[in-house]
């Protein structure tokens, strides 16, 4: 195995993205890895050397606004000044393509949380590119967004678009503890693994306020893959395999569940769908309780999907 940093910049506004490459010897695929809203690459170090040990090549990208890949590299939670949720998804793709130019493998895209929002733009705008999609911690999308898109511009109107929002954070997370009893942290509804509560709250480049631009532009992102015409999604490979996996007392998927999320796939033609719940964990499976089962199940799946 080998770890190999890369830094693309941008063509849209010239901003850095850092990005990781994890590589071995005739690797089977790509398997590229998004992580979620405040949060970072360097978490899935894991699952990248699980998927080296099984033959992958694996990449992790630090998105826009995160990580090693702040905003005019000080500012976190802001993507772009000008179309941020499309500027972020066109510069994953093109690291994509940077990383597989020489060998062309199969694309296997796993997203968490937010990353499985970015990850279905992703399926939407160049799924032919696809080989299988994994989505973790797949959030719901409530059904007063239009109503917080419109508070989140108002936000934006008034304080400036680079105002890292309390108000706004508050109004969608906070009450994701509200299932918890005596909850120590504000980020106890992240896992239900006490050290990795812990390493969240320490972790400076975990949750942190984002600014409300990067609400309005995460809220068309939910758009993009919720509420646009289906019309728009050009599904040429329809058996693709596609699993929701999410934790059972993850407040993300309520209140319609994951279930919800696949058949909206389903309504734009992918067939080969399949959803589950992992008991006793909460959002971030592969940093909770049965992290080591749930990296063995997904190195599985990629095997069963490469030859699908």
């Amino acid at each position: 195995m080998s770890i190999q940093s890369m830094i693309y910049v941008s063509p849209f506004d010239a901003q850095k993205l850092k990005a990781y490459v994890y590589d071995v010897k005739k690797p089977k695929a790509l398997v590229v890895i998004l992580h979620g809203m405040a949060d970072h690459q360097a978490r899935y170090t894991a699952l990248a050397s699980r998927l080296n040990e099984a033959g992958f090549r694996a990449l992790t990208i630090d998105q826009r606004g995160h990580g090693e890949s702040l905003f005019d590299g000080n500012l976190k939670g802001h993507f772009a000044d000008k179309d941020g949720w499309m500027r972020n998804l066109d510069d994953i793709h093109a690291i994509v393509q940077s990383v597989n130019a020489k060998d062309q493998l199969p694309i296997i895209l796993f997203g968490h949380s937010m990353g499985s929002i970015v990850a279905r733009s992703y399926l939407k705008k160049y799924g032919s590119d696809l080989k299988a999609l994994y989505l973790s911690g797949s959030p719901d999308m409530s059904p007063i967004a239009s109503i917080g898109k419109t508070i989140a511009k108002s936000v934006r109107a008034v304080k400036g678009e680079k105002h890292p929002s309390p108000l706004l954070t508050k109004l969608s997370f906070g009450s994701f503890n509200k299932d918890i009893a005596d909850p120590k942290t504000p980020f106890d509804w992240v896992s239900t693994d006490e050290e990795n509560i812990a390493a969240y709250n320490a972790d400076p480049f975990c949750g942190f306020l984002c600014t409300a631009d990067f609400f309005v532009e995460m809220l068309k992102g939910f758009e993009d893959v919720y509420a646009g015409d289906i019309k728009d999604w050009e599904v040429t490979n329809p058996k693709m395999p596609i699993r929701f996996e999410s934790g059972e007392l993850d407040p993300c998927h309520k209140p319609k569940g994951i279930q919800w999320a696949a058949d909206q796939l389903k309504q734009r033609g992918y067939q080969n769908i399949t959803t589950n719940l992992i008991e006793g964990c909460r959002h971030e499976i592969y940093n909770d309780i049965h992290r080591e089962e749930l990296m063995d199940s997904f190195v599985d799946w990629c095997e069963k999907s490469l030859n699908a």
